[in-house]
């Protein structure tokens, strides 16, 4: 399917902008391609990593985001084919914490009147990708995030387990948990400061949190 859509679709790279950051932290460019055929017009950005902990951590974390936000792309053509009318959108996206303890960035995509979110965290000194079990030492975190979160979720009808692995970022204050809203049309966030989970935040990642 993905060689059938490139195939079909011109990807043009528009602009690389080099975004260069502190000793502690990893460079990156601000990269932009776009499909653009009968079904789809359709640019997507993502960070290519040009200086980090490693080079794998370069390589883990250029693939996965490269191929992540294609991804956004490549889908969202296959479901305007599907439709059968032409559609545009676009996915960029945001690093909300570059430092050495953290990696972390949301990308955000609007299409088809839908707005929607996906959040991620990685370890610079790997390229590793963190669940948000990752980040706690209490197998109870789940508990805890659900109270927090409890008359906010009730107030924007939200349902359901916390996210997992796609669905929330980190600040240098703040963790910030990604939920559907009830239409599906959007992605809500919810925030809790970092500070008021360190007594169940994992020991190995808690300097890095608080």
């Amino acid at each position: 399917m993905k060689k059938i859509a490139f195939a079909a679709a011109a990807l043009l790279c528009l602009w690389q902008v080099p975004l260069a950051a502190a000793n502690d932290r990893m460079d990156y460019l601000a990269i932009e391609n776009r499909i653009q055929d009968q079904w789809v017009e359709y640019a997507y950005r993502y960070p290519q990593i040009t200086r980090g902990e490693s080079r794998v951590a370069e390589q883990r974390l250029n693939s996965f985001l490269r191929e992540y936000s294609q991804s956004t792309a490549l889908n969202a053509r296959l479901q305007a084919k599907k439709e059968g009318r032409r559609m545009d959108g676009e996915t960029s996206f945001t690093v909300m914490r570059n430092d050495q303890a953290f990696f972390s960035l949301v990308f955000s995509s609007d299409f088809n009147g839908q707005k929607r979110q996906k959040g991620f965290v990685f370890l610079p000194k790997d390229g590793t990708q963190l669940r948000l079990e990752d980040l706690f030492s209490s197998p109870d975190f789940s508990e805890v995030l659900l109270q927090a979160s409890a008359a906010w979720r009730e107030e924007n009808s939200i349902a359901g387990a916390l996210p997992t692995l796609q669905d929330f970022y980190l600040t240098e204050e703040a963790l910030v948990l990604l939920f559907p809203s009830s239409d599906l049309k959007e992605t809500l966030s919810f925030e809790i400061s970092l500070e008021s989970l360190s007594d169940i935040l994992s020991e190995s990642l808690l300097d890095g949190v608080s």
